[in-house]
């Protein structure tokens, strides 16, 4: 039969115009390369007096899909890396001399960690093992004292001393993110991988065990002498938060510090990515089902800003991998999730109504995934995390850095991935942002209609997906791409309902190509392209 092909191009005429915001944000890119620094993705980085300390991460691209070759130890970070990224200097030392337990770990990608004063928290993570001759996630926390550990570094002085670890399977999780509220830390999702990754599935040698967490896991700590570590109640949802490899972010509302989840993979019936965010309130979460976020779907550079006049969150997200992508003001759909270089801002006001503009300027390549947003020593903070959006006026201002995540040379190059299609990025970016006067700009309503077009398994069949506030009677044509319609199907209010609506369309005899969709409910056009191939 014939079948759609993945990329899907909406045009939605229903739109809203934004007058609630006084303000936007504008942001500009600097690079900054620094000899002998290498490129790197996936990566844990704590800072100390405007250095960084990075562990771990991987040395390549976007992992093979060969068994053989993905995640191979050649890709593997074995040093710990000191930067400086004023005088561009840059200091190394190997991990050799680490016990295995802690070498190992330090080796792995996607390691989930946060900076809790000078010292560095590092929970799982998955690599190689050369203990067990397998590729695992790692069951530890590990605790480094930063300032320490960097000026051993760039003595070549002895590093085992600012290292301390401790092993719980409640830690044995890879591609969640790790934050803080008050004095309890959040292990949001992320999942346990054990074997080589294998497209053909975990029943096709060689195989793999895949678990996702579930769940949100908390505890307490004290650093001491000895790591004491107090587990709490852990939040488990099987929907909701079955993520990984999304942008957990700190946030600020009336004055209370929240968490809110920020997309990831996968569903769990589709390999797509959610389009809906999570809060997390202390012992409590909801997730914000009515929301569509069209951009960043992938974990990637981000900075939350709070603005306490307004009451306003406004959360930037750099690049990365997404569903959609925005083509000269259409938005383009794509399910094959490609590699972007967009740069959007997600907010969230008083009122805690969502919403999402793509900024004018992008990442200068399709780069972004995997990279991390490190904040300047100086930089105007309202939190630990979260900049002062108040303290930001008209002129720019340097906030922090983007360093390193998977610069891709195409958008898709997930079925053709040899190697040489994509890398680890050297270049930093120093990011500066300034706030400029708010515009009468047209947005895409999130809320519309979500509507949806998808294949039905019979020749000439389509499903058409859509939400409706009211009723009313709904028409439905295809045009061919000379604009001349090919067919017309009518549903009464007597046939919908308030809600979802998927309604089956038969026997449209369409060749290859792409045609027009227009849904008419009531008065109200909604147009989406499609393109049809083998």
């Amino acid at each position: 039969m014939k079948q759609f092909f993945t990329t899907f191009i909406f045009l939605l005429f229903v739109i809203t115009i934004s007058y609630c915001q006084k303000y936007e944000y504008e942001v500009s890119l600097k690079p900054i390369d620094i000899p002998n620094l290498g490129g790197l993705q996936s990566y844990v980085v704590g800072t100390h007096d405007g250095e960084w300390l990075i562990i771990g991460g991987r040395l390549d691209g976007l992992h093979m899909r060969q068994p053989f070759a993905a995640f191979d130890e050649d890709g593997m970070n074995n040093h710990i890396i000191v930067v400086n990224p004023v005088t561009k200097k840059v200091w190394k030392t190997s991990i050799s001399v680490l016990p295995s337990n802690i070498k190992e770990q330090f080796s792995s990608t996607n390691i989930q960690f946060y900076q809790e004063g000078d010292f560095l928290l590092m929970a799982g993570g998955y690599g190689y093992s050369t203990s067990q001759d397998e590729h695992i996630t790692f069951p530890y926390l590990t605790i480094v004292d930063i300032p320490n550990m960097i000026e051993a570094i760039k003595n070549e002085a002895t590093i085992h001393n600012f290292i301390k670890q401790e092993k719980s399977e409640l830690f044995e999780t890879s591609g969640g993110r790790l934050e803080k509220i008050g004095a309890v830390f959040y292990l949001v999702g992320g999942h346990k991988f054990t074997g080589r990754y294998n497209p053909m599935g975990p029943l096709h040698g060689p195989g793999f065990v895949q678990e996702y967490t579930n769940e949100i896991r908390r505890f307490s700590i004290k650093i001491e002498d000895k790591i004491e570590i107090v587990h709490l109640p852990a939040i488990h949802d099987e929907i909701h938060l079955r993520r990984r490899d999304y942008n957990l972010l700190p946030q600020v509302k009336n004055g209370k510090e929240e968490l809110i989840i920020f997309s990831g993979v996968f569903q769990p019936t589709v390999d797509l990515p959610f389009l809906y965010p999570v809060v997390i309130d202390g012992n409590s979460y909801h997730p914000v089902e009515n929301y569509i976020q069209y951009y960043n779907h992938y974990h990637c550079a981000a900075l939350p800003i709070y603005n306490k006049g307004e009451d306003e969150m406004h959360n930037l997200f750099f690049g990365g991998i997404s569903q959609f992508y925005d083509e000269k003001g259409i938005i383009v759909q794509d399910d094959e999730v490609p590699f972007v270089n967009t740069i959007a801002d997600v907010s969230r006001t008083s009122n805690g109504v969502f919403k999402e503009q793509k900024l004018s300027n992008n990442m200068p390549d399709l780069l972004g995934a995997g990279s991390e947003f490190i904040i300047m020593e100086h930089a105007p903070l309202y939190k630990d995390g979260v900049i002062d959006g108040d303290e930001i006026c008209k002129k720019p201002v340097p906030v922090g850095y983007i360093y390193g995540g998977i610069k891709s040379s195409l958008p898709n190059i997930f079925f053709t991935n040899t190697g040489k299609e994509s890398n680890a990025s050297s270049t930093i970016y120093q990011v500066l942002i300034r706030k400029i006067k708010k515009k009468e700009f047209k947005t895409f309503d999130n809320k519309a209609i979500n509507l949806l077009i998808y294949p039905y398994p019979i020749d000439n069949a389509f499903r058409i997906a859509f939400d409706m506030d009211t009723l009313e009677d709904v028409e439905i044509s295809v045009f061919n791409p000379d604009g001349k319609v090919i067919k017309t199907k009518k549903f009464f209010k007597k046939e919908l309902q308030v809600g979802r609506n998927i309604l089956l369309l038969e026997d449209f005899e369409l060749d290859f190509g792409t045609y027009l969709y227009r849904v008419l409910i009531g008065e109200k056009p909604f147009l989406q392209k499609v393109r049809m191939t083998e």
